[in-house]
């Protein structure tokens, strides 16, 4: 099943170029619309079922090259153990605290939500109930392997919209989103404080950013159990982006909590919870996007 052409044509007025922010439209008119261009810029973008590719191949380097291609491996197993079995070790508690985390977002009926890194989608079903069947929620991620997985909640909710993209490089226009919600990710990214600055700018003013990803809470990491945990795994020892916030967003929480199968600790983690400033953050971000538009050029001009 693919997105229908009318359909499509409404999702797009919602997207953006992400090299230059220049509307988007198709190559191809009629029933199938497979190809789309910038108008701005001439970049060219595809549609691969319902999943929309926004991403320039120079929008992908570093740690997020290769965090991209290993969930693209791993993308199987992903689904399986966070749809099937974590569900069942942790009793249910996985979901009731996916649930909790959504309910801080503040969501109503109507409204626009954005999951960053959405992965497999385990998150959609959650916001879709809380945005109703008049809202829309995007889910982006950088991993076409994972996002295939999420096809089934497009499936089913035809206000899901799923989008290839950086989370450094969110096609987004200003100010469209009422809660913006990233769960896994931020600790690898390639260039964290340029995710941030992205998620502040598509979010609306005053508009609630959630971002949870691995962390132990430092009152327990000098613990023989905490030394333990992050000799497992060395992002339990990753800090929430608090200084990053602190120059776009106001009313900035931290929690720390842990998920437990039966008395085992499986996933120490953080929430950090921010509200929207102002505009003022577009500025930087659309002087990033000048810099982004000529790196671009030069890489491609380097491939040809």
């Amino acid at each position: 099943m693919s997105v229908g052409p009318m359909k499509l044509s409404k999702i797009l007025e919602h997207l953006r170029c992400p090299i230059c922010m220049g509307d988007l439209d198709f190559v191809e008119k009629g029933n199938a619309n497979k190809s789309i261009i910038c108008t701005k810029c001439g970049e060219k973008y595809y549609m691969y079922g319902k999943i929309i590719d926004l991403l320039p191949k120079a929008f992908v380097r570093g740690s997020d090259l290769r965090w991209m291609r290993y969930y693209d491996k791993i993308a199987k197993d992903y689904y399986r153990l966070f749809h099937r079995i974590l569900p069942i070790l942790t009793l249910g508690a996985e979901g009731r605290i996916r649930k909790r985390w959504i309910n801080k977002l503040g969501l109503r009926e109507g409204n626009y939500a954005l999951d960053v890194a959405t992965g497999t989608g385990r998150n959609i079903p959650y916001l879709c109930r809380r945005v109703g069947s008049e809202g829309l929620v995007f889910g982006v991620d950088i991993s076409f392997g994972m996002l295939q997985y999420a096809v089934r909640y497009a499936e089913k909710w035809e206000n899901v919209i799923l989008v290839r993209a950086n989370a450094s490089h969110l096609p987004f226009p200003d100010n469209i989103f009422d809660a913006v919600f990233h769960v896994g990710g931020i600790n690898t990214f390639e260039d964290k404080e340029l995710a941030i600055r992205e998620m502040v700018r598509v979010a609306k003013t005053g508009a609630r950013i959630i971002v949870i990803d691995e962390g132990l809470d430092p009152k327990l990491r000098n613990t023989k159990r905490g030394k333990k945990l992050i000799a497992s795994n060395a992002l339990y020892a990753s800090m929430p982006p608090i200084k990053e916030f602190q120059r776009y967003a106001r009313n900035i929480r931290v929690e720390w909590h842990i998920i437990f199968n039966k008395l085992i600790a499986i996933w120490p983690y953080y929430v950090l919870q921010a509200e929207k400033l102002s505009f003022k953050v577009h500025v930087k971000v659309k002087i990033h996007r000048l810099c982004s538009k000529l790196y671009i050029n030069i890489v491609s001009n380097s491939f040809s």
